[in-house]
C-alpha cells in the first residue's frame, strides 16, 4: 500500500466520522441570537356625545319647546268685564284673544296651542259669540263655552265648529263679588278630553301658524299699549324691559289715564297675563239688534284691516287678514308676512273708529 492511498483512506474516514456525528442527532453549534424590538401601543379613549334632537315650534308662540304632535289648539270663552272676576288657569295659555261682546263689556278667549297643555281648570267659562268663532275657525280651535247667543249657535252650526259645551263643574275658587252664578264654571281637563274623544274630534290640523317669528322691531316707543277696547272699556300693557314682556293690566271704566293703573292681570291660580307680542286689529263693529229691543250684542266682520304690533318696547303698523281657513298677519305693505317676536302673543279687536284712542308710548 502506497503513501497516496493511506492519505485517501484517512481522509475518507474523517468525513465518515462527520457525518455520522450529525445522524446521530447532535445539536449543531447555536446561533447568535437576534436582538428584539418592543412596540407599545397606545388607544386613546372616545367620548362620544348624543345631542337630543331639537323640538319643533310651538305654532302659536314659536318657541322650540313643542313636545307633541297633537297642534290643534283649544280656545276658552272667559269673561273679563270687572278687575274683581276670578280666574284660573288662564295664565298657562299660548295666545289670547279679546273683543267687546255685547253694551261694551269685553270677553277673551284662553287658546292653547295642543290639548296635551291644558291645565287641570280653566275657567269661568262663558258663552259664545259669533266674532270668536270666527276667529276660532280660522285657527282650526276646539271651541270651549257655555251656551251662546243665536247668532253664535248659527254659526257653530253653519261652519261646522267642533266645540264643547259639557265638561264644566263648579269651581270653589271662583267666589270673588263678580263672579256670579253665571262666572263660577270652569272645565276640567279630563272631561274636555272625555269630550273629545266621544265625539270624535281631531286633535291635529293642518292650518299654519298666523305668525312668523324673528327678531324685528318696530320704530315707535311702546312702553305702554293703551288700547279702548270698546266705548266703555280699556286695557292697559306695560313693557318690562328687563323680561322683554309685557304684562296686561286689570281692564277699566275708568277712562284712559287709568288703565295703566290698574293693577297687574293676576289670577285666581296665582299666574300673571304676560305675553312677548300685542296685537291690535281694527275692524267693522256691527250691533246686532234682538227683535227691536235695547238689548244688543256685537259682532265683527273679520275679513281684513289695519292693525299693529307692539313687541320689544317698539310698535309698528300692520295689515291683517281672515279666511276661513285661516288667520294672517302682514307688514304695513298688506303682503310681507308678519315677523314677529317668539313668546305668547295678546290679540285686541275693537272698532275702526276708535284707532285714534288706542295709544302707544
Amino acid at each position: 500500500m502506497n503513501k497516496t492511498y493511506t492519505r485517501l483512506l484517512a481522509l475518507a474516514l474523517v468525513l465518515c466520522m462527520a457525518l455520522g456525528a450529525v445522524a446521530c442527532g447532535k445539536d449543531p453549534a447555536p446561533a447568535k441570537p437576534k436582538a428584539t424590538t418592543t412596540t407599545t401601543t397606545t388607544t386613546e379613549a372616545t367620548t362620544t356625545t348624543t345631542t337630543a334632537p331639537e323640538l319643533p315650534r310651538d305654532p302659536l308662540t314659536g318657541i322650540k319647546n313643542f313636545d307633541t304632535k297633537n297642534n290643534r289648539p283649544v280656545a276658552f270663552a272667559v269673561p273679563d268685564e270687572s278687575s274683581t272676576i276670578v280666574q284660573v288657569g288662564i295664565e298657562h295659555a299660548d295666545m289670547y284673544f279679546e273683543a267687546e261682546t255685547e253694551a261694551g263689556i269685553p270677553r277673551l278667549l284662553a287658546i292653547f296651542s295642543s290639548v296635551d297643555h291644558l291645565p287641570e281648570r280653566v275657567g269661568p267659562v262663558r258663552s259664545a259669540r259669533p266674532h270668536f268663532i270666527k276667529y276660532v275657525n280660522a285657527l282650526d280651535a276646539i271651541y270651549c263655552h257655555i251656551g251662546g247667543s243665536g247668532d253664535a249657535r248659527k254659526a257653530i252650526k253653519e261652519q261646522r265648529i267642533n266645540d264643547i259645551e259639557n265638561a264644566s263643574e263648579i269651581d270653589p275658587t271662583l267666589q270673588a263679588s263678580d263672579n256670579f252664578s253665571w262666572n263660577r264654571k270652569a272645565f276640567i281637563r279630563s272631561k274636555v278630553m272625555n269630550a273629545i274623544n266621544r265625539m270624535g274630534y281631531k286633535t291635529t290640523t293642518k292650518t299654519k301658524s298666523p305668525f312668523a317669528f324673528g327678531e324685528k322691531v318696530g320704530d315707535k316707543n311702546a312702553a305702554t299699549v293703551n288700547v279702548r277696547i270698546s266705548q266703555g272699556y280699556h286695557i292697559g300693557f306695560s313693557y318690562n324691559p328687563d323680561t322683554g314682556k309685557y304684562v296686561k293690566h286689570r281692564v277699566t271704566t275708568k277712562g284712559a289715564d287709568q288703565a295703566m293703573k290698574m293693577p297687574v292681570h293676576k289670577t285666581g291660580s296665582g299666574g300673571t297675563i304676560t305675553v312677548s307680542n300685542v296685537i291690535v286689529m281694527f275692524d267693522q263693529r256691527n250691533v246686532l239688534d234682538y227683535k227691536g229691543g235695547g238689548a244688543y250684542h256685537i259682532d265683527f266682520t273679520l275679513k281684513s284691516g289695519s292693525g299693529l304690533l307692539a313687541s320689544g318696547g317698539k310698535a309698528r303698523e300692520i295689515q291683517w287678514k281672515r279666511t276661513n281657513d285661516q288667520l294672517s298677519f302682514y307688514e304695513a305693505d298688506g303682503k310681507t308676512p308678519l315677523v314677529m317676536a317668539e313668546g305668547k302673543t295678546f290679540v285686541c279687536l275693537t272698532d275702526k273708529n276708535l284707532k285714534s284712542k288706542t295709544i302707544v308710548e
